[in-house]
């Protein structure tokens, strides 16, 4: 299972995915052909805080944390607390020779950029990168004759570009 998919990467016969986790743990998945990814039984997010009224009815309601020792997917990536994960894109080869192979991956409430750096196989992340922006960022797109990515902020309505010099 998946709780809320936001953004979808096929990239080199790999499939990847971001998708919001409950209180906590969006999750980066690599797609498996018949992959289970856990929800909504494993999770590294928490129950969101609810009144004790509805706690007490739903005491019993928990996320396993490990996926793997329930046969599930492991995600790539949890990101505890919460990003407000959106989208992922790869970074072309000509945008910057510093940052070859890498991805980045927009956020809602972290509202910034991460330029992330997977393992060959997709395994992990050796590293991630945050990059303020400053807004809630919905979406974002390549613009090859810029040689820019272009930011979808939501608050403002308005593009941001990004470019190196």
């Amino acid at each position: 299972g998946h709780r809320n998919p936001q953004g979808l990467l096929a990239n080199d016969k790999i499939i990847l995915s971001t998708e919001h986790g409950p209180f906590g743990g969006d999750e980066i998945n690599k797609i498996v052909l018949n992959g289970n990814y856990g929800w909504p039984n494993a999770s590294y997010g928490e129950n969101y805080k609810y009144d004790s009224l509805i706690l007490k009815e739903r005491n019993d309601y928990s996320f396993k944390k490990s996926h793997e020792e329930l046969n599930y997917v492991e995600p790539i990536y949890s990101f505890v607390p919460s990003i407000g994960i959106s989208e992922i894109i790869k970074v072309p080869k000509n945008f910057s020779k510093y940052w070859i192979n890498n991805y980045l991956i927009t956020s809602l409430n972290g509202r910034s950029l991460y330029r992330v750096l997977f393992y060959k196989n997709y395994s992990k992340i050796i590293y991630s990168e945050k990059i303020p922006i400053g807004e809630r960022i919905r979406d974002i797109k390549f613009i090859p004759q810029m040689n820019s990515f272009v930011l979808a902020l939501e608050e403002s309505g308005s593009l941001g570009i990004l470019k190196v010099n």
